[in-house]
């Protein structure tokens, strides 16, 4: 049986992701790791019990690179190429309608994992026109589909987590900063 270890986000779908997180983790359960190991090389119940432990073992320490820190910080991807079409990332959220911002919210609080597929359906959309580096998105109509993108690349979602990330840091270093300059004064 020929298997295919995924050895970066880029090689996990959505779905995938979403699987792992729901797996009960236990220290030292090879119950867990062949469980993680079904999911991640799309594998049945029964092909992962043919599988030996020395291949186990190479499989996990090929795995085990998805938790590599690097592979985790991924650069948000404004452009995709999803499913024969492209989509856009918001191309200016401080621009997000009151519809948008009020359904990010709602679905952001019910738990990220939960809500990824309503979450993108907001972020990207189809692009409308395009010109170099500047695009229009297809209007907001308030309809998400939430298995849509469970095929999705894990890197372009990480980039996107990334994103919202660093401008909470960039926000939060800005206003420390603002008040020490205050009350310097």
């Amino acid at each position: 049986m020929k298997i295919t270890v995924p050895d970066s986000l880029a090689d996990l779908s959505v779905q995938q992701y979403k699987l792992l997180a729901e797996i009960k983790f236990e220290e030292n359960s090879t119950e867990w790791l062949i469980e993680s190991i079904g999911i991640l090389c799309n594998l049945t119940k029964e092909q992962t019990d043919q599988l030996t432990l020395p291949e186990v073992e190479r499989i996990a320490i090929i795995v085990s690179k998805l938790n590599n820190e690097d592979e985790n910080n991924q650069e948000l991807q404004r452009k995709i190429e999803y499913k024969g079409k492209k989509y856009g990332f918001h191309p200016n959220l401080s621009k997000l309608t009151v519809g948008e911002f009020a359904d990010l919210e709602t679905y952001c609080g019910g738990g990220f994992l939960k809500n990824l597929s309503e979450i993108l359906c907001i972020l990207y959309r189809p692009i409308k026109t395009e010109g170099g580096d500047f695009y229009t998105i297809e209007k907001y109509e308030g309809e998400t589909f939430p298995t849509f993108w469970d095929d999705l690349r894990m890197d372009v979602v990480l980039g996107a987590v990334n994103f919202f990330l660093s401008i909470g840091v960039t926000l939060t270093t800005d206003l420390t900063n603002s008040l020490v300059e205050e009350a310097a004064t």
